[in-house]
C-alpha cells in the first residue's frame, strides 16, 4: 500500500469510488457531520450508518458505513470524508458522509386492519428518522419500510408478514404504496345502519359483486362504499352522503362481518350552475345542457348536462374540450351552486380521412360519402353521424368500428381514422 501524503482524505461509495491509496490507521471518531441532507434529518442518516463518536474506526468501517447507507435506497450516491483532529490530548478522526437524496416523490399508506394509521407513523418515525410518508421510488426503499413496519409490529405482538401494493389514486392520478399484511380476513356478510333512502337490498346488490369474498381492510371496503354506494345517493341529490363508521367483527375461519353506517344527509336542489371559462358561447352551451335548476341535484344528471354542454365546443373544433365542476353548499337553504370551469384547449381543422380494413371499392364509396371538407372547423360529433351512415351503406359486414382522432404535431390540424374490423 503506498502511505497518504494528504492530511484529509475523501473516499466516495456507488458512485462508490474508493480512492485506495492507504489504509485508514485504527483511531476514534472526534467528530462525525453529515453534508447534502435536505429531507431527511442527518441524525437519522448518523444513526443509520452505524458510526458513533469515541468509536475506533478503520478504512473498512467507514466502507461499511457508506454501505449501510447506500443499501436503504434513499441515496443515490454516498461519500465519506475524513481528517485527523487533535481532541483532549489526542488525535482522532473528524468524519463527513456526504449524501445525495434520492427523490421522495411517492406517497405511502399503511393499511393495517386493527391499528391506527396515526399511531403507526407516530411509531415508525420515532424507531426510524428516515422513514416518512412520502417514498423514492425503489426497489431498496420499499424492502426497507416493509422491515421497519415488520419490525414494529412485532414490539406490539403482532407477528405479521407486510406485502407491498401500488395503486392510482383516483383523485392525483399519483402512483400510492400501500403496506398491508399478507393475509386478510375475508368479507363474509355485510349490513347496514342509518339508511332510509335508499332500501338494504339495494345497497347489498350495489356491493355484493365487488365486496362480497374479498379481502377486507377498512380503507378498501370505505373506497368500495365511495364507488359503489355514494352514486346511489348522488341520483338522489343526496350529494353530501357519508360512511362515519365500519365495524369487523369476526366470524371464524378468517372471515369478517362487516356493519357499514350510512349519514344520508339532505336533498340538496340545483341552484346557479355558472360556466367560467375564456369567450365561452355560454347561451348556446346553457341551451344544449338544459340544466335542472332548482329540482333534486342529480349529480349524474348534471354530469350529462355537462357533457351535452361540452359537445357544442366539439362541433366547433375544440376537440380537448375538459370542464370540471366545483360544488357550493348552502347549508340553510340546502342549496348547492355549481360553477364549471371549462377549458377549450385548441381550435382543430380537419386535415384527412383514412379508411382501413376495407377493400379498395367500399373504401372509395364510403370516402365518397364523407361530407366535412379539408380545413373545415373539425366537427368531432360529425364523425358518429358519418359512421351511422356507413353502417347502413354496409350493412352486417363488420364487428366493429373504431375512429380515431389523430392531432399533426405542432400544427392545429387533426386527421380522422376509421377501422372497420
Amino acid at each position: 500500500m503506498l502511505s497518504n501524503p494528504f492530511p484529509g482524505l475523501s473516499f466516495a461509495l456507488a458512485t462508490i469510488s474508493l480512492m485506495a491509496p492507504a489504509a485508514v490507521a485504527q483511531q476514534a471518531i472526534v467528530r462525525l457531520d453529515v453534508e447534502g441532507t435536505a429531507r431527511l434529518p442527518a441524525e437519522a442518516v448518523i444513526a443509520r450508518s452505524g458510526l458513533q463518536v469515541g468509536q475506533t474506526v478503520t478504512r473498512k468501517d467507514l466502507d461499511g458505513a457508506a454501505q449501510k447507507l447506500l443499501d436503504t435506497g434513499f441515496f443515490s450516491a454516498v461519500n465519506y470524508r475524513y481528517a485527523t483532529k487533535p481532541a483532549g490530548g489526542a488525535v482522532g478522526y473528524a468524519v463527513t458522509l456526504q449524501v445525495t437524496e434520492e427523490p421522495a416523490r411517492t406517497p405511502a399508506l399503511l393499511d393495517i386492519p386493527g391499528l391506527d394509521e396515526e399511531r403507526l407513523w407516530q411509531q415508525l418515525k420515532s424507531t426510524d428518522g428516515l422513514i416518512d410518508r412520502q417514498m423514492p421510488d425503489n426497489e431498496r426503499v420499499t424492502a426497507y419500510y416493509k422491515q421497519a413496519i415488520e419490525t414494529v409490529l412485532r414490539s406490539s405482538n403482532r407477528a405479521e408478514e407486510i406485502v407491498v401494493k401500488t395503486e392510482a389514486d383516483l383523485k392525483t392520478g399519483k402512483t400510492v404504496t400501500i403496506f398491508r399484511p399478507a393475509h386478510l380476513p375475508k368479507i363474509a356478510a355485510i349490513y347496514f345502519e342509518g339508511n332510509r333512502a335508499v332500501a338494504t337490498p339495494v345497497l347489498e346488490a350495489a356491493l355484493e359483486k365487488v365486496a362480497m369474498g374479498q379481502e377486507y381492510t377498512e380503507r378498501l371496503f370505505h373506497h368500495m362504499l365511495e364507488s359503489n354506494l355514494r352514486p346511489l345517493y348522488e341520483d338522489l341529490g343526496r350529494l353530501t352522503v357519508a360512511f362515519p363508521q365500519v365495524k369487523a367483527a369476526s366470524t371464524g375461519d378468517a372471515a369478517v362481518a362487516i356493519t357499514a353506517e350510512v349519514d344520508e344527509g339532505p336533498v340538496w336542489r340545483l341552484g346557479k350552475v355558472d360556466l367560467n371559462g375564456e369567450a365561452l358561447p355560454v347561451a348556446q352551451m346553457r341551451e344544449a345542457a338544459q340544466f335542472a335548476e332548482g329540482a333534486p341535484a342529480n349529480w349524474k344528471q348534471l354530469l350529462a348536462s355537462i357533457q351535452k354542454m361540452q359537445q357544442v365546443l366539439k362541433r366547433d373544433g375544440y376537440i380537448a374540450v375538459s370542464a370540471k365542476p366545483v360544488r357550493s353548499f348552502h347549508d340553510a337553504t340546502q342549496v348547492v351552486d355549481v360553477a364549471v370551469e371549462v377549458s377549450k384547449g385548441r381550435q382543430f381543422r380537419f386535415g384527412e380521412l383514412h379508411i382501413d380494413g376495407l377493400g379498395p371499392d367500399e373504401r372509395q364509396r364510403l370516402a365518397g360519402m364523407w361530407k366535412l371538407p379539408g380545413g373545415a372547423v373539425m366537427n368531432e360529433l360529425y364523425i358518429g353521424e358519418f359512421l351511422h351512415s356507413a353502417l347502413l351503406a354496409l350493412p352486417g359486414k363488420f364487428k366493429t368500428v373504431r375512429s380515431g382522432l389523430h392531432p399533426r404535431a405542432g400544427t392545429n390540424v387533426v386527421d380522422v381514422t376509421i377501422t372497420f374490423r
